[in-house]
């Protein structure tokens, strides 16, 4: 397995995010040997009570500068509420210039607000969702590209310059209709909040997608953003965990998403977690530590990763 780090891109009301903050944590998942850092992506987010965002393309832009090894994943990017041909260009400059580490996930989207915001057709997500991910695709992977849909014009376009590097672009979300599009279209599937048992019922449904579709199940990438609380017993942990997720995250209803995913307790509590998301089928497990503190993940680092990086 591989492992990441979440990034406090966002906040409750009342509270911006801490830039230099960010920054010293994605350096130091760096240097204990995390393979990759997040960041959440909205434009808007709440009314009268705003949770302040910053922009995920441009914050991961930033922490490439600052950083030589870390791959930077968007977690994930509502492709209806920009310009394709625009996100195209912003995707390939960040691959250009970091040579390769830019993972995209994408979704739907679900906050109808933004929708209105942007002017973009809410009833309509999931179709817009699919065109514009295929667009963008072509846009980072062909060269001389014509196309014309949607009012999106190109003759012989190509977007340069870039590196042979791939981008790989996953699917974000939760219904089953999100699982089929995952296999179908994507390069595999980010799952929030899903616990190994969850994730593992959803991931089949994936493959079997990947599958019937004349895909091979086994090149899509399969990702788990789970909250890590590291605690002086599983109570602590598990308290901690229930409370910054109170504070911080909006779990979706009907969905797998739950705080039961949470990893808590002690190092060795969260050790025998771990593993059972290996076993469900997690390659990368991407950690919130709990109230995005820098000493939960150095204590991931330098205590939990070196039983599984060997």
């Amino acid at each position: 397995m591989r492992f990441g780090i979440a990034l406090e891109s966002f906040t409750p009301p009342g509270k911006n995010p801490d830039v230099q903050e960010v920054f010293k944590i994605a350096e130091l998942a760096e240097s204990l040997g995390f393979d990759s850092v997040w960041a959440w992506d909205h434009i808007l987010l709440g009314s009268r009570k705003v949770f302040p965002v910053l922009d995920a393309p441009t914050l991961l832009s930033a922490i490439g500068a600052r950083t030589t090894r870390l791959n930077l994943g968007t977690s994930v990017l509502v492709m209806a509420h920009r310009n394709p041909i625009v996100l195209a260009k912003v995707l390939s400059t960040i691959q250009y210039f970091t040579r390769g580490r830019l993972i995209v996930g994408a979704g739907a989207g679900w906050y109808e607000k933004e929708f209105r915001a942007t002017g973009a057709d809410f009833s309509n997500r999931g179709k817009t969702f699919e065109r514009r991910f295929d667009l963008v695709k072509r846009l980072l992977n062909q060269s001389d590209l014509s196309y014309n849909q949607d009012g999106f014009v190109l003759e012989h376009a190509s977007m340069e310059p870039r590196i042979l590097e791939k981008i790989p672009m996953l699917v974000g979300g939760y219904s089953d209709c999100v699982l089929e599009r995952a296999g179908r279209i994507g390069d595999g599937w980010i799952a929030y909040y899903y616990t190994a048992q969850g994730f593992h019922d959803s991931w089949r449904k994936v493959n079997s997608s990947a599958a019937s579709n004349g895909r091979d199940p086994a090149s899509l990438r399969a990702v788990n953003i789970v909250p890590l609380s590291i605690g002086k017993d599983y109570a602590e942990g598990d308290r901690v965990a229930r409370e910054f997720t109170s504070r911080y995250m909006d779990l979706p209803k009907n969905t797998g998403c739950t705080v039961e995913s949470s990893i808590r307790g002690t190092i060795q509590e969260c050790a025998e977690q771990i593993r059972k998301y290996e076993d469900a089928g997690v390659e990368d497990l991407v950690f919130i530590p709990a109230n995005y503190s820098i000493e939960i993940v150095e204590r991931a680092g330098k205590e939990l990763l070196p039983s599984f990086l060997k």
